[in-house]
């Protein structure tokens, strides 16, 4: 039987009226002859009248039960084609993304992808904290992070690979040399605000180094890597990205990467949507998409 709104009762009505037999009605209805009798018996009930005469083995409609059709078909057919409409209302895909790959690794993956599928995308740019909180309370399906996140939670995928660089401006005292952490410690440090991916990082490593924060001579909270980089080109303020981020600048001579002594950090990117989420199946198939 259709999966429709519309009472079920009107439905063995319909059936009824078009095979002129209960058998029939209740076999295509997958209902036993006495259900479909009760569905009739319902129907007049709440009318207050007669809609069907059955005669010997002849079974046919009222006046009142011919009005009840009509009224009856009619319902049905809008209600098809509010389904129809319905269906060509396409709903966006709630994406959620970080700001290092919102800005500097996302755009080439997504502009292949639109340019291959007419599809509609909603992108909500947060820090990692953020973006996996919205993740949790069903407000995105998927998203690309950076960061730290807890993996028992979510099906993750590595998009991507890339390095985690100190930055500095061209120039900067301490360019060309192998330096120390205690030497970074002596400029201004310029991150981003606590809940992001970059600053988790960092913070991480120097946990790792059996060092914090604490040891910065000063340090600048960011949002924005636009702004964070023109402070960085116009002040001995060292910070770290990816290289993605500072790709550009580097190339053109405006910003470096420092050079520190047993230092290297190569993250994962990764496409993540919610363990229990009830559009994995979209999911799945835009990530495979978006990665041909």
């Amino acid at each position: 039987m259709e999966a429709y709104m519309i009472d079920t009762k009107i439905y063995t009505f319909l059936k009824v009226a078009q095979y002129r037999n209960y058998t029939k009605a209740a076999t295509e209805l997958n209902l036993t002859q006495p259900a479909v009798t009760q569905h009739i018996k319902k129907l007049e009930e709440y009318y207050n009248c007669r809609l069907i005469n059955i005669d010997g083995k002849s079974v046919k409609l009222t006046k009142q039960g011919k009005l009840l059709y009509n009224y009856a078909k009619f319902q049905v057919a809008n209600e098809e084609q509010l389904i129809n409409q319905i269906k060509k209302v396409e709903t966006p895909i709630k994406i959620g993304a970080t700001l290092s790959i919102a800005d500097y690794y996302l755009p080439n993956y997504l502009s292949s992808y639109l340019s291959n599928y007419d599809e509609l995308l909603y992108v909500t740019v947060k820090n990692t904290e953020s973006i996996i909180k919205m993740l949790l309370n069903n407000e995105l399906y998927c998203a690309f992070i950076e960061g730290i996140f807890d993996k028992s939670l979510f099906k993750h995928y590595e998009f991507c690979n890339t390095k985690f660089l100190p930055v500095a401006r061209k120039g900067h005292p301490l360019e060309g040399q192998n330096v120390t952490l205690s030497d970074i410690h002596k400029y201004p440090l310029i991150l981003r605000e606590k809940g992001s991916g970059t600053r988790e990082i960092f913070e991480n490593y120097l946990y790792q180094k059996n060092d914090s924060l604490l040891s910065a001579s000063k340090i600048y909270e960011i949002s924005s890597f636009g702004i964070m980089k023109k402070m960085i080109k116009n002040s001995n303020a060292i910070s770290f990205m990816y290289e993605e981020v500072a790709r550009q600048e580097v190339e053109r001579g405006e910003l470096c990467n420092l050079s520190i002594e047993n230092y290297s950090i190569q993250r994962p990117l990764y496409f993540i949507y919610p363990n229990d989420s009830l559009m994995k199946a979209k999911n799945e198939l835009f990530y495979k998409k978006m990665m041909q």
